[in-house]
């Protein structure tokens, strides 16, 4: 069966992104720099954008189909749940040192917050994408797409958990047990790894085989165009996590050299634990 495309959701998940960020953006203009919202309404706002369109077609008697239903629910979760912690952390330290700079003038606010809204319609792609398909999918990459969702969700949020723990008793020092024992950032992997189970998920249902007759490269990949869209989301992750781990986008990397760089088990943790990808052989491995 050749699925029937309707773009309706993409527009409205693209637009919702768009507004949400300009409400930041009005925040963080009107309040002098707080920093409260950022992540909430950052974050919070992938669960926005994928509900409203969901919302919109269910209550048109528009039929979803069990991926799309699995896949707007897998956005919502980890949207609510990495927002809701993001924001209760936000509570606690008042201000993010990684972004007083970006925050302190009206160009670097402008910035931020055009990033955040282009990250979340660039990273929502394999979702926003996969909704305006009428396709339910094929069931093994659903399956396997579920279940990398739930092993990033999983890795992502034991690995805030861990840090938020070790951070309690040890407000000093650098974590480095559990999951940050096998990677410097193992929660933007699991945040990656989820991802790209979601557009493993969705992928099939943005394929149009052809049906009848001789078709040429040029119109085969104009009927397909959306399945490398939608790729551009694990693609731009990937990248953005790479230059986040090596200090290419924020302070970060130099604020944790200035504040752990004369501790030798700090040293010799940058040199033997991976930047990002974990090596799980190291949660085994003995001193």
């Amino acid at each position: 069966m050749v699925p029937i495309f309707d773009n309706t959701p993409f527009v409205q998940s693209t637009l919702t992104f768009t507004l949400l960020n300009l409400l930041g953006f009005a925040i963080s203009i009107l309040s002098g720099g707080s920093h409260l919202h950022l992540d909430l309404l950052g974050t919070g706002s992938f669960a926005i954008a994928a509900y409203v369109p969901f919302l919109v077609q269910t209550a048109s008697a528009s039929s979803c189909t069990t991926r799309v239903s699995i896949s707007t629910g897998a956005v919502c979760v980890w949207s609510a749940k990495l927002a809701s912690f993001l924001f209760w952390r936000a509570l606690k330290v008042k201000t993010d040192a990684r972004l007083e700079d970006t925050l302190s003038t009206f160009s670097g606010t402008v910035g931020f917050w055009f990033i955040s809204a282009l990250w979340g319609i660039l990273t929502s792609l394999p979702h926003a994408l996969g909704t305006t398909s009428s396709s339910p999918g094929n069931p093994l990459f659903t399956i396997i797409g579920t279940a990398l969702f739930l092993t990033g969700f999983a890795m992502e949020t034991t690995a805030d958990y861990q840090k938020t723990i070790f951070k309690q008793s040890n407000p000093t020092g650098f974590c480095n047990v559990g999951l940050w024992s096998t990677s410097q950032h193992p929660n933007f992997f699991g945040n990656f790894l989820l991802w790209v189970g979601i557009f493993i998920l969705n992928a099939p249902s943005l394929v149009v085989f052809p049906t009848e007759g001789h078709q040429s490269v040029v119109e085969i990949m104009k009927a397909n165009w959306r399945l490398p869209v939608a790729f551009l989301s694990p693609l731009f992750l990937w990248t953005l996590f790479s230059s986040q781990v090596n200090g290419g986008l924020t302070n970060a990397v130099e604020l944790a050299k200035s504040k752990y760089g004369n501790d030798p088990r700090y040293v010799e943790y940058l040199e033997k634990v991976p930047k990002l990808v974990p090596n799980l052989l190291l949660l085994w491995k003995k001193d």
